[in-house]
């Protein structure tokens, strides 16, 4: 590889043997990506994860392996991001794929770009019969976005899209990323933390100076009964345990980022939706959370009535 490679692809692999070659070829497919630097990282696998992804380093000069005991993708992904060398980096789950077509469009984007970010929006595919799994195919596009190419800075874009939608996804592999801006400004992965992208993607966006939305769908993600996130397979007390130390964690961080600015009226109103979401949909005082749940703090950062009555139901029911 030379100094100059634009983009930097960093791929976590667990256990994702039946999907591996699915995602490899997707990227593979894609124009330019022989100009990429490819880091597929197999964090401890148990499966032929790590003979696949060997078997791909072997027949192709960009493909790098890194193999290692297994430390959750948070800590994949932070190997990978260190020996990343490209202006760019993507983080690309192992059991996705992206749309090559476009992908080549966003190839082309990281050698002309300057921006902290560029963003686009993924189609859902659907593997499993569970009736838990969300059926909305545009869960993961930036609705309140206008649908042509647009620049932003990180906080208008979270402004904008709070205001028209009433949310923002915090996803990691909806964009690709300026190594210098993620690691200029400690951007990594907290480790041992599940939804992580939870607590870093915010993060990110109030950092950026500059934000590129290309309102296509760039990457493919695959719901199917072995996925971490699949509602109805999740494990809901470790989710919990991680999301009752996000959530209290990003208040802090609104708090010292945005003292003073409306957007933190916004936002926090919308971590508070989240948060409140959980508490019910996970019924967390069922795993020792009652005494940790602020509710003054929820009563306080609530915009919406159906909020502010969700908090009432945890001053009369849980004690």
């Amino acid at each position: 590889m030379t100094d100059g490679i634009c983009l930097s692809i960093v791929i976590p692999i667990y256990n994702a043997g039946a999907y591996l070659r699915q995602c490899m070829e997707s990227l593979l497919a894609s124009d330019g990506i022989e100009d990429t630097q490819i880091i597929l990282v197999d964090d401890g696998s148990s499966d032929d994860s790590g003979a696949i992804a060997e078997e791909y380093a072997s027949g192709h000069s960009n493909i790098t392996v890194f193999h290692k005991e297994n430390g959750g993708p948070s800590a994949a992904r932070n190997l990978g991001l260190r020996e990343a060398s490209g202006r760019y980096v993507f983080f690309c789950d192992s059991d996705d794929e992206v749309d090559p077509v476009i992908f080549k469009k966003i190839i082309s984007l990281t050698r002309t770009c300057d921006e902290d970010m560029i963003l686009w929006d993924a189609e859902l595919r659907y593997e499993t019969w569970n009736l838990l799994v969300p059926k909305n195919r545009d869960f993961f596009s930036h609705g309140g976005l206008k649908k042509t190419e647009q620049v932003y800075t990180g906080k208008e874009l979270v402004e904008t899209l709070l205001r028209s939608s009433g949310d923002f996804v915090a996803t990691i592999w909806l964009g690709t990323y300026r190594r210098e801006f993620l690691t200029g400004n400690g951007l990594f992965f907290e480790e041992g933390l599940i939804h992580e992208d939870e607590l870093l993607l915010p993060k990110i966006f109030l950092a950026a100076a500059s934000v590129r939305y290309i309102p296509e769908k760039a990457y493919i993600y695959r719901i199917h009964e072995g996925s971490i996130m699949n509602p109805g397979t999740m494990d809901r007390k470790k989710s919990s345990d991680a999301l009752m130390y996000i959530y209290p964690s990003l208040y802090e961080f609104y708090d010292e980022v945005l003292d003073g600015e409306p957007l933190k009226i916004l936002i926090e109103g919308n971590l508070t939706k989240r948060y409140l979401h959980m508490i019910y949909k996970y019924r967390i005082w069922r795993y020792g959370y009652k005494k940790q749940i602020d509710r003054k703090l929820l009563w306080r950062t609530s915009v919406r009535m159906r909020d502010r009555a969700m908090v009432l139901l945890l001053y009369l029911f849980i004690h």
